[in-house]
């Protein structure tokens, strides 16, 4: 059976195998990156890549792609490709998730936009690249990297990290519309609960309320937390901000809840620790809800890479300048002292986790093309 014949067959390619993250509703039971990441490493290894499938959980794996240069230096330069590999639920969606259509000008499909597009724009542009006579010229230590679990929990990335990856500049692949995000929010998720004494609805006095107890948290936040991180602003991302996202509590309308709980979504800026902001509510809340309970879901980092960077400040002339972004990534997950990330590719984040995702094909074929222009830049700047 023949590949794809062009970036447009190859995103068809990706779209139609299911990699669905598993938490959650996930909306189907075709979830994992095992088949996904079993495509990509044979796409890979086709253009001579040494390629790994690295399993985090069952059936989730890395893959972890490498191409040696050709013309080996003392230290070649370390350039890296890091799409994830699993897309968001496809509960509510209004189109076919796994049957991607090209109409208007658009494919059509779950993960076309967030995050199979620019993976799709990447791995071709990779393959034009491994084809043609400047990959015997190479002086790049180029790896591609696909990652497992970043859509809850970055667990690819965190996985990667641990074994203690090291690049030059590392692109994590999401829709950026080809400008480069060097600086984004990380996230800290919070469950509160509060506990009641259950009775029968019709003599509530004779038990105690957990939602009025929510109400007294909620009011602490609104009045005091949410004040206080306004006045702790970063200077390109503003100020960590903070969400309550669900509530639920009680069990029955005549019955007085003896639980309530709450979950916070808190976008946290460079600057600002994770764990400095719970430790802030839990002390707020000792003093009006003492039995409240704040326990921590997931701390992701914020990212804040520096734009002065070689390898940033080439990256920046052959993109669309540098930007922002309010979300959070893999990308803060496998920064650090050895390695250097930022976000870049085709498409916008508009249209990711939206129920009729697509990526427009000229943003598809503009992101293949950025990305040879990276390769080239990169490669001339080692020969150089």
């Amino acid at each position: 059976m023949p590949g794809p014949q062009n970036v447009v067959d190859l995103l068809k390619d990706l779209v139609s195998i299911p990699s669905v993250n598993p938490h959650g509703n996930p909306g189907t039971d075709r979830v994992g990156e095992q088949a996904l990441g079993e495509y990509v490493a044979d796409f890979l290894r086709a253009l001579g890549a040494e390629v790994a499938l690295e399993s985090v959980e069952p059936g989730r794996p890395n893959v972890v792609a490498t191409f040696a240069p050709a013309r080996e230096k003392a230290n070649a330069p370390r350039l890296a490709f890091a799409p994830h590999l699993d897309t968001v639920s496809v509960a509510g969606m209004t189109i076919p998730p796994f049957d991607p259509v090209v109409r208007e000008g658009k494919l059509w499909g779950r993960g076309s936009s967030d995050t199979k597009g620019p993976m799709a724009a990447a791995l071709w542009a990779v393959r034009e690249w491994a084809q043609s006579p400047a990959r015997a010229q190479s002086r790049v230590h180029w790896t591609f990297l696909a990652l497992m679990g970043e859509e809850a929990g970055n667990d690819g990335a965190l996985a990667l990290a641990k074994k203690r990856f090291a690049s030059d500049l590392v692109l994590v692949l999401e829709p950026t519309e080809l400008s480069v995000v060097t600086a984004h929010k990380g996230a800290l998720w919070l469950d509160i609960l509060t506990s009641g004494v259950a009775c029968h609805g019709s003599t509530p006095e004779r038990g105690r309320n957990a939602i009025y107890a929510m109400r007294r948290v909620l009011e602490v936040l609104e009045e005091k937390i949410i004040p206080a991180l306004a006045r702790q602003a970063h200077p390109k991302l503003g100020p960590t901000s903070l969400n309550v996202g669900t509530i639920s509590g009680g069990s029955k309308i005549n019955i007085v809840p003896d639980q309530c709980r709450i979950e916070l979504d808190c976008r946290i800026v460079p600057g600002i620790e994770g764990e400095r902001v719970r430790a802030q509510i839990e002390s707020e809340l000792r003093a009006s809800v003492p039995d409240a309970v704040v326990r921590a879901q997931r701390h992701s980092q914020p990212l804040d890479t520096d734009e002065t960077l070689p390898w940033v400040k080439r990256l920046g002339e052959v993109a669309r300048g540098f930007t922002t972004a309010p979300w959070f990534s893999d990308a803060s997950v496998l920064s650090g002292p050895h390695c250097a990330a930022v976000c870049v590719g085709p498409g916008s984040i508009a249209q990711a986790h939206t129920k009729d995702e697509f990526i427009l094909l000229r943003d598809l074929e503009d992101g293949a093309d950025f990305f040879r222009r990276w390769i080239a830049t990169a490669e001339a700047a080692a020969a150089s």
